[in-house]
């Protein structure tokens, strides 16, 4: 049954799936557009869904327990091109905007991050305390950091509030070196510093810190973008030559993740991957665009249907119904979320009047 609800939603993938670039294009120049990489994320935001699920329950049969192997395959590579158009995004803001982007940084991209983050765990919190679960007070003022947590995601709020701290640093740093790249240099020093910080400081599991670098790659392919297109797309046979190396190297490093520097090159090569193929086939619908855009809510929000429904025991009556019940409470929940936390933050950010 589960391989069903996967089914539709390969399905939605395909849905619209455009192989074709414009009349007098060699590729789709626009593939790295914001519609287009919200899709993307969309793709990965439901991947993302059906792994936090199958946390929440056990699958026994023979057959589902391929289905769950194909998420573990994945593992966190569902996550880097979250982090690689991030990356890319913010970078694209800075060559427009300049300095005047990178001085709102901390409003914009960190406290605007964490007021929603803080607003979803205390709705977090208040629900857990619905349902009679309680945790230290330490555990309840950290959460609020996205170091702990109450039940909800949070490594990769933590992790990315990290990056946008780091962007900050170095750009202001590298005001008047002239260009972007010492500024780009400094950023993905950053992110291997919080590698190796909580790697060799033993604070956290691998998936906190292995797929920051990506973050850092996003950057410099905003940077690079022009190059590098050059380069891949100069005929179709090169093109082909890139898309397969890219493939092999996500599948060989793929089932060579056990020390950590293969799991890096996964998580890279994984992300070149998707990228590529980006560039000659579209996956591309107004669902897909519409999970991408709402990412956050929907990121953030998901494990409160999985929580309530599993405390109620839906997941023990029926895993399939339970599914359904999520996956169906998820959409209105994740779209009020970002609808009214959106709002309250324009509210409260909105310039002042002056009085006389």
């Amino acid at each position: 049954m589960m391989f069903l609800f996967f089914g539709l939603f390969v399905l939605l993938c395909l849905y619209k799936v455009q192989l074709k670039p414009a009349d007098g294009e060699k590729y789709m120049t626009d593939y790295m557009s914001v519609d287009k990489t919200m899709s993307i994320k969309g793709i990965f935001i439901i991947i993302v869904f059906f792994s936090h699920f199958n946390s929440y329950v056990a699958f026994d049969s023979g057959i589902e327990t391929y289905y769950v192997k194909i998420f573990q395959y994945i593992g966190q590579a569902m996550v880097t091109l979250f982090l690689f158009y991030s990356g890319y995004g913010v970078m694209e803001s800075i060559k427009k905007k300049r300095m005047a982007y990178i001085h709102k940084i901390p409003v914009t991209r960190i406290l605007g991050t964490y007021f929603r983050f803080d607003i979803a765990v205390l709705i977090f919190i208040v629900v857990q305390t619905i349902l009679g679960k309680t945790f230290p007070v330490s555990q309840y003022l950290l959460s609020f950091t996205g170091w702990d947590a109450v039940g909800n995601s949070n490594w990769y709020i933590f992790a990315v509030v990290v990056a946008y701290f780091i962007t900050f640093v170095a750009f202001e740093i590298c005001r008047d070196k002239g260009d972007f790249y010492p500024a780009a240099i400094l950023v993905t020093a950053g992110c291997v510093g919080y590698i190796v910080i909580l790697y060799f400081f033993d604070l956290k599991d691998s998936y906190w810190f292995d797929t920051i670098i990506c973050y850092a790659c996003g950057i410099w392919y905003s940077l690079l973008r022009d190059k590098i297109e050059k380069i891949i797309n100069k005929n179709l046979a090169v093109y082909i030559v890139f898309f397969l190396v890219s493939a092999a190297g996500t599948l060989y490093f793929m089932t060579k993740r056990g020390s950590f520097v293969f799991a890096e090159l996964y998580m890279l090569f994984f992300t070149a991957f998707v990228v590529i193929m980006s560039m000659r086939v579209s996956f591309h619908n107004k669902i897909l665009m519409w999970c991408g855009k709402n990412l956050f809510g929907l990121y953030i929000m998901q494990r409160i249907p999985m929580i309530i429904f599993k405390a109620i025991g839906v997941a023990d009556f029926n895993v399939y119904l339970y599914f359904i019940l999520c996956a169906v409470f998820t959409i209105p929940v994740a779209w009020a979320f970002e609808k009214y936390t959106g709002k309250l933050w324009k509210i409260i950010t909105a310039p002042r009047k002056k009085t006389q």
